[in-house]
């Protein structure tokens, strides 16, 4: 056999994906096929490149028992040694590499991982085991061949999601899937339509009750994902209608609110301040307790949690976008929020959240920078107070006197300020 970069006949996108592969991608597939192993490139970096997409990461499936894996790689890390995984580790500049053997897997006692693997099935059997149908597709980079038993790539030109045989089994192998079927309805490389069988399931089929037993990390990391996709406005709603949502958010689906969730996306917002924006529009309709029961439900993090509520509570306080003062107040206010609550405020009213954006855009940073010039012994000392409520209002006032006129030195913040009485705080 050649090398993983040799000749073949493919078509354009899936050439482009082996002729792209990494050093460090290629350097697993040579080691492995110059020890006499055959070597499958599998996973979703095949659905991605038909679809036009960049893959993130490349999986590959061999028929190498772990222990050659290990003995041809060694630098490879046992993360799941039980299932025949092992994970290269990342050179700079490039990604890990997940190598798993080829294998058949037992029962699925606990609804997430086999009871056990039997290694030395051949590829058409390891892709049995496979989801859907767009993910049990596998790639041969030495022959460049493709091996679709599935038909997965005609779902995929088709736009169709279908499990791998009965959906119900696949489900409950591992409940996550339920979620994830819904996740890959709004994949980048989608929109996917789920086939009748798999509707059937997810709708009143009885697969979402075993969402129920998934862990919540599992589940929140699952909706954080989708949370990130340019669409997901309609697989939300149809997420809605199948009581897929109750479940997630252990209430009932009619506290959530999906619509409008699509407009929060534009390529400058982060990925972070995405999903913080779209779970403050999904709860934007319950009241402040709820909020925190529900966010408490997903075991989200506290930094999470609390941007999240954050975001909820400023939504329709957008400062005008012709006022220096208040688009200076705003900035500082919001801090590391502030990507996030002009994602999820696009929603309500995109004309002047756009013009917010682009007027702080232009807005010139702070001459004093965002620190307080004006502390609470200069206050004590100036005004012959002790501390109290009353100092801290004060002092509250003086910075936002600072922040509002740009000033950069404490005499200019007094005679600002003048007998300070006005607003201290900061936003709105």
């Amino acid at each position: 056999m050649g090398d993983a970069g040799s000749a073949g006949q493919l078509d354009e996108p899936l050439r482009h994906l082996l002729d792209g592969l990494t050093p460090s991608v290629l350097s697993v597939i040579n080691k492995l096929n110059d020890g006499g192993n055959r070597v499958w490139i599998v996973g979703g970096a095949i659905r991605d490149a038909l679809k036009g997409l960049v893959p993130h990461d490349i999986d590959i499936a061999t028929d190498a028992s772990p222990e050659a894996v290990i003995a041809l790689i060694p630098n490879a890390i046992p993360t799941g040694i039980q299932f025949g995984t092992v994970t290269v580790p990342p050179r700079e500049g490039d990604g890990q590499v997940e190598i798993t053997t080829l294998r058949a897997d037992g029962e699925y006692i606990d609804g997430r991982r086999p009871n056990s693997v039997t290694y030395g099935a051949t590829i058409e059997e390891d892709l049995e085991r496979r989801d859907f149908t767009v993910n049990a597709m596998a790639l041969d980079p030495v022959n460049r061949t493709l091996i679709d038993p599935h038909l997965g790539r005609n779902d995929l030109d088709n736009g169709i999601l279908r499990a791998v045989g009965d959906p119900m089994r696949r489900f409950k192998e591992d409940g996550l899937r339920v979620l994830r079927a819904y996740r890959f309805m709004a994949h980048p490389s989608g929109p996917y339509l789920p086939d009748e069988s798999l509707a059937h399931t997810l709708h009143d089929g009885g697969a979402v009750s075993l969402l129920v037993g998934v862990s919540k990390e599992r589940v929140l990391m699952e909706m954080e994902r989708l949370l990130t996709f340019p669409s997901v406005e309609d697989t939300l709603v149809r997420m809605e209608r199948d009581g897929v949502l109750s479940v997630v958010f252990g209430t009932e689906w009619s506290v959530v609110s999906p619509e409008g969730l699509d407009d929060c996306f534009d390529d400058e917002v982060n990925p972070w301040a995405l999903r913080i924006a779209r779970f403050a529009l999904l709860l934007r309709r319950t009241d402040s307790d709820s909020r925190l029961i529900l966010l408490d439900g997903l075991r989200m993090s506290g930094q999470d949690r609390s941007a999240v509520l954050a975001v909820c509570e400023r939504l329709g306080q957008l400062p005008d976008p012709m006022d220096k003062g208040q688009l200076r107040r705003y900035r500082v206010a919001l801090g590391t929020h502030l990507g996030a609550q002009l994602a999820a405020d696009r929603c309500l009213d995109p004309s002047l959240a756009n013009s917010v954006h682009n007027s702080l855009m232009a807005l010139a940073p702070l001459k004093a920078g965002e620190s307080p010039l004006v502390n609470g012994l200069m206050v004590v000392n100036r005004l012959s107070m002790e501390a109290g409520p009353e100092l801290g209002r004060i002092k509250s006032l003086l910075y936002r006197v600072q922040v509002e006129s740009d000033l950069s030195d404490a005499e200019s913040i007094w005679e600002a300020a003048g007998e300070l009485n006005g607003p201290a705080q900061m936003w709105p």
